[in-house]
Order: C-alpha cells, then structure tokens, then sequence
C-alpha cells in the first residue's frame, strides 16, 4: 500500500506540472503572415533588417528598459510605411504585436498573440485604438497619454514599451532612407 502511494505520489508530481502549463492561456487572435498582408496589401512582402548598432544600442536599452534585446530587427516596408512584428514580456510571458506605422505615427497597432493568464484586455479596439495617430515626441516618449487597464498593468506597460521602440526603429530607417526593394 506504502508503495503503491508513494508510485500515485511521484506520478503526481510528474503529470501535475504539465497540466499547469496547460492552463496558461496562449491566445492567437492574428497570424503574422495575415497581419503583414493586410497592413501592406500585398502578399510575399520579404522583410528587411535592421541591426542594432552602436548609435541606437543606448536608445534603445532606454526604451525597454533593460540592456538584453535582439541584435537585429525585422520589418516590413512599402514606401514610407513600415510593419513591425515584436515580442515584449508582460508579467511572464512574450506578447506579440503587430504596430503598423505611417509618416512617424501609428496607423495600427494589433495584439497577435497573447500569452499572459490575465490581461488579454488589451487585444479589443477600446484599449489598441488609443495608439492611433500616436508619435514619438522628441524627448522619445508617445505623443499622448494612454490609459491603462485595471489588472493589466504589466501587459498595458509592455505595449506602451513596444510602440515606443517601434516608432524609434520606423524613425531610425527612414533617416537612414533603406532602399525599398523593386517592385514588380
């Protein structure tokens, strides 16, 4: 009997973990590729790149607040629109938003995937549509307040961190005016 709990008790604690995992809401609302063709109009758009140099590095360790970040950037371009698809932490877990950005302003911003247990709020159009029209100021913060949500603070934080570096990263490929590639 002694064996048979301790063999229930070790099973437990193997099964147990991944149910928990389990729980954690991952919810895909936008699939990249979909998102890219419907701010660009155009399918089969190849990304281009970005690298984080010296000149931007300190930039952006200021935006993020934090000094770990990729070395590269992708994003998509048609004229002086840029798309860009980015990860950023919430409590726990990476969101993925797709911020689309015209002339220096947010034209969209879209939450694509959410993987946070609370907080998804900031997927509807009531929170996302306040970056509509939002720029970067010149001491590199959004043009206009955005009000948080209750109980999403980190997520509400995070989305704030990554239009920020969006426009940044717009602002720095149009100043060093990258080549779009030919159209056919």
């Amino acid at each position: 009997m002694i064996r048979f709990l301790l063999f229930l008790y070790f099973l437990l604690m193997i099964i147990l973990p991944s149910f928990a995992y389990e729980s954690s809401s991952s919810e895909n609302y936008m699939k990249t590729d979909d998102y890219i063709v419907a701010a660009l109009g155009k399918p089969d758009i190849q990304p281009e790149i970005l690298w984080v140099t010296r000149d931007i590095k300190p930039e952006i360790t200021k935006i993020l607040q934090r000094s770990n970040f990729p070395l590269r950037y992708r994003f998509y371009r048609q004229n002086n629109r840029t798309v860009w698809i980015l990860d950023e932490i919430g409590k726990v877990m990476p969101i993925t938003t797709g911020i689309t950005i015209e002339n220096n302003a947010i034209i969209n911003l879209t939450v694509l995937a959410y993987r946070e247990s609370h907080g998804s709020e900031i997927r509807f159009p009531a929170y996302s549509n306040q970056y509509n029209t939002v720029y970067l100021t010149e001491d590199m913060n959004l043009s206009q307040p955005i009000n948080g949500i209750s109980g999403a603070t980190l997520s509400t934080n995070a989305m704030k961190r990554v239009s920020r570096l969006a426009l940044y990263l717009h602002k720095k490929v149009m100043e060093k005016n990258v080549p779009t590639p030919n159209k056919k």
